[in-house]
């Protein structure tokens, strides 16, 4: 199963995160920009207060910003981040926090770095698949998960846009390459963005101009 936190509309901005796996059993979490305790108070209840990873699609501040506070409470959780997107995690510009109040650094040990098409594995055939789609940053990622028919798509691709091409390592030259692999996916996926609601690739493709 898939558990939805949605923060964009709270007090506190910040990505989407996403909890997977059944109930009674540990869990995987992809992103986490909130520093709430809505995650850790759910995977505490629901899922033996155990976690085996945390997967980022990209390392932009708010999309990471509550990892610290969540290694806290599961120490042992490993964090998966793309090679070419590790920096974000320590260069404040990188990630973009230097722009506001708050700089934000990730200080954790257990990092794993993964590559494009790598297979990421856990128990009961969760396996999620790398896809690189770099231009909202140089190491952005999607994560395909064919167990629940589902594509993480970060700020990738969102309902009807997608990510900003205006940030440090954005490039809107590998929009199309970029976008290019999501569009060859079985469109009966369902979509779930870095931002905003959830949407089907199937509803990307006829609606989103970016996907046409």
């Amino acid at each position: 199963m898939v558990k939805v936190f949605r923060f964009d509309n709270s007090d506190e901005f910040a990505s989407n995160t996403y909890v997977i796996g059944e109930i009674g059993k540990p869990c995987i979490v992809i992103d986490l920009g909130s520093t709430s305790d809505r995650v850790i108070k759910y995977i505490k209840e629901n899922h033996l207060g155990s976690c085996f990873g945390v997967l980022l699609t990209h390392g932009h501040f708010d999309h990471i910003r509550g990892l610290n506070k969540f290694f806290k409470e599961f120490p042992n959780t490993t964090l998966f981040i793309d090679k070419d997107e590790v920096e974000f995690l320590t260069n404040t510009r990188l990630n973009c926090s230097s722009l506001g109040e708050s700089k934000v650094t990730v200080d954790h040990q257990n990092i794993y770095l993964f590559d494009d098409q790598d297979e990421i594995g856990f128990y009961d055939n969760m396996v999620f698949k790398v896809i690189e789609t770099p231009f909202h940053t140089k190491g952005s990622v999607c994560f395909l998960y064919e167990k629940e028919n589902a594509l993480f798509t970060g700020d990738t691709l969102f309902k009807s846009s997608i990510g900003r091409t205006d940030l440090p390592t954005s490039s809107d030259r590998t929009i199309q390459s970029s976008l290019g692999k999501l569009k060859i996916l079985d469109p009966k996926l369902t979509v779930y963005p870095g931002h905003g609601e959830t949407t089907t690739l199937e509803r990307e493709s006829k609606y989103n101009l970016y996907l046409r």
